[in-house]
C-alpha cells in the first residue's frame, strides 16, 4: 500500500488540515502476458536478449518455443560456437553444455538447456540458425540453441555401428537446410555431402530428404563435392574437379539437375605459387559457394602446408619448432557468377559486405546493419574436421581447430581471432548463423 500526504493551508491560518489518499498497487503479473505481446517483444530482440528472455519464466519459455515453431528470425548476428573447456579454460570438459561468442557484446555465453541428452555429439553444419546434430549413435537431428527445439530427422544408410565415433566425425562433411524449419516443419529440405569412412578415400557424394522423408541419393554427373549452398529453392554444388551444378527444388518431387558451370579460371599453380610465395605442393586450396545480395560468390582459400609462426614454409618431417602448423590459411580469392553468361567475374573487393565461411552455410552479411564486422572482409572458422585427432609427426602441440580468424580482402591479411588463441579447439569452433 502506497500512502500519499497533501498539506493544505486554510485561507485563515488558524488550522492545518491533513487528508490520506490510498492506492492499491501490485507487482506485475509477468508469466500472465498475452502471447501475442510476447511475440512482438519476442521480433525485436537480438540472440543475446532471447536467451534472457527465455529464462524468466517457464511460460516465457513455451512461448518462445511456440514463436519458433511458428515462424523463422531474421537476420541476426552471428555467434561462435565452442567446446564449453575455451570458457573455463580447465580440462574439467562438460559435454552437454556449449559456449556461444557474441562478436557484438565481446563476450562468452554458455547454454546448457539446450544440449542436454547431447553428450558425445557432434555438429555437422549449421544453417539459418539451426544445428545439424549427430548424437552419440550418430542419429541426425537438428537442434536450435536458442529454443532448445529439436527436429528428429531420419537414419542415414545403414552402417557398421561399430564406428559410431569416427561416422559423426567425418561421414558427413557438411549438412545444410533450405530455410529455417517454421509452422509445421514441413517446409525445408536438409542437404549433405557423405561419404568419408575412416582413413579410406572415397568420393562425397550428395544427398537430401524433406520432412518426414528418407534419405535420397542426388546422382549427379560427378561424385565428389566439396560445398553446397541453397539460393531461391536451387541448390548449388561444387565438385572437386572444377564444376558448378544446379539443382532445382522447385515444385517438383525431385530435383532437377539444370546447369552445370566449369569454375572459375585461376591460371596456372606456378602463377599462384609466385603470388604466394609457395611452391606448388606447399599449399592447397579449399572452396567455397557463397550467395551475397542475390549473386553466388565463388570463394577460394589458399592454406599453406606446414608453416612457421611467419608464415614460411617448413619440412614437415622435422620442423623443428614446435609453434609450427600443419596447415594454416594464407589468403582468399574470390568470383561472381554472371548466370545469363554463364562465367565468373574476378571480385577485388566486397564494399559494406563481410562472409562468414566454415563448417557452417557460408553467408554474407551487411556491416551497415551488422557494424561489428569487418567490412570488406572473410571471417572464417576451421573445418578441417577429417583431421581433428591426426597426430603430425615432430610437432609438440596438438593441433585441430586452431586455423581461424578474419581476412582482409583489400590489406590481403590474416587476423586470428584473438580470444582464443592459436593452438587446438575440439571440437571446432562452428559458426552458428541464421
Amino acid at each position: 500500500m502506497v500512502t500519499k500526504r497533501r498539506r493544505i493551508a486554510s485561507s485563515s491560518n488558524t488550522a492545518t488540515m491533513v487528508t490520506k489518499k490510498t492506492r492499491t498497487t501490485s507487482s506485475p503479473n509477468w508469466p500472465e502476458l498475452q502471447t501475442q505481446l510476447l511475440n512482438r517483444i519476442m521480433k525485436n530482440l537480438s540472440v543475446t536478449d532471447l536467451l534472457r528472455f527465455k529464462a524468466v519464466c517457464s511460460s516465457w519459455n513455451h512461448a518462445m518455443e511456440s514463436y519458433f515453431s511458428a515462424s523463422a528470425l531474421g537476420p541476426q548476428t552471428p555467434w561462435l560456437m565452442l567446446p564449453p573447456i575455451q570458457q573455463n579454460r580447465t580440462h574439467n570438459y562438460n559435454d552437454t553444455t556449449r559456449c556461444f561468442y557474441s562478436f557484438q557484446e565481446k563476450k562468452l555465453y554458455t547454454i546448457e538447456s539446450s544440449f542436454q541428452d547431447f553428450d558425445n555429439a557432434w555438429c555437422v553444419g549449421s544453417s539459418h540458425g539451426w544445428l545439424v546434430i549427430l548424437d552419440k549413435r550418430a542419429n541426425p537431428l537438428l537442434l536450435n540453441p536458442i529454443s532448445g527445439i529439436r527436429i528428429k530427422l531420419p537414419l542415414f544408410w545403414p552402417v557398421d555401428r561399430s564406428i559410431d565415433e569416427n561416422l559423426r566425425k567425418t561421414y558427413i562433411a557438411k549438412a545444410i537446410l533450405s530455410s529455417g524449419p517454421s509452422g509445421k516443419y514441413n517446409n525445408f529440405v536438409v542437404v549433405i555431402i557423405y561419404g568419408r569412412l575412416l582413413d579410406l578415400p572415397a568420393p562425397l557424394k550428395l544427398a537430401f530428404c524433406k520432412y518426414g522423408g528418407t534419405w535420397t541419393s542426388l546422382e549427379g554427373k560427378h561424385r565428389a563435392y566439396s560445398d553446397i549452398i541453397f539460393h531461391n529453392n536451387q541448390l548449388f554444388a561444387f565438385a572437386e574437379h572444377g564444376s558448378v551444378e544446379v539443382w532445382d527444388f522447385k515444385n517438383t518431387s525431385f530435383p532437377i539437375r539444370i546447369i552445370n558451370l566449369h569454375r572459375p579460371s585461376l591460371g596456372s599453380l606456378q602463377d599462384r605459387s609466385n603470388i604466394l610465395k609457395f611452391r606448388s605442393w606447399e599449399f592447397s586450396t579449399q572452396t567455397y559457394l557463397v550467395e551475397s545480395l542475390g549473386e553466388i560468390l565463388f570463394v577460394g582459400r589458399v592454406k599453406g602446408n606446414f608453416l612457421d609462426c611467419q608464415g614460411r614454409a617448413v619440412d614437415p618431417l622435422s620442423p623443428g619448432d614446435e609453434d609450427c602448423f600443419p596447415y594454416r590459411t594464407m589468403q582468399f580469392y574470390i568470383f561472381k557468377l554472371n548466370l545469363s553468361a554463364k562465367k565468373w567475374e574476378k571480385v577485388e573487393c566486397l564494399p559494406d559486405r563481410a562472409l562468414f565461411l566454415g563448417g557452417n552455410q557460408s553467408i554474407s552479411l551487411s556491416t551497415i546493419d551488422f557494424p561489428e564486422f569487418e567490412e570488406n572482409s572473410i571471417y572464417f572458422t576451421d573445418d578441417k574436421w577429417d583431421e581433428i585427432s591426426f597426430k603430425f609427426h615432430g610437432f609438440a602441440n596438438d593441433y585441430g581447430g586452431h586455423d581461424n580468424g578474419i581476412y582482409s580482402i583489400q590489406d590481403k591479411v590474416v587476423k586470428p581471432f584473438d580470444q582464443f588463441g592459436k593452438w587446438r579447439i575440439d571440437p571446432p569452433p562452428l559458426l552458428d548463423c541464421s
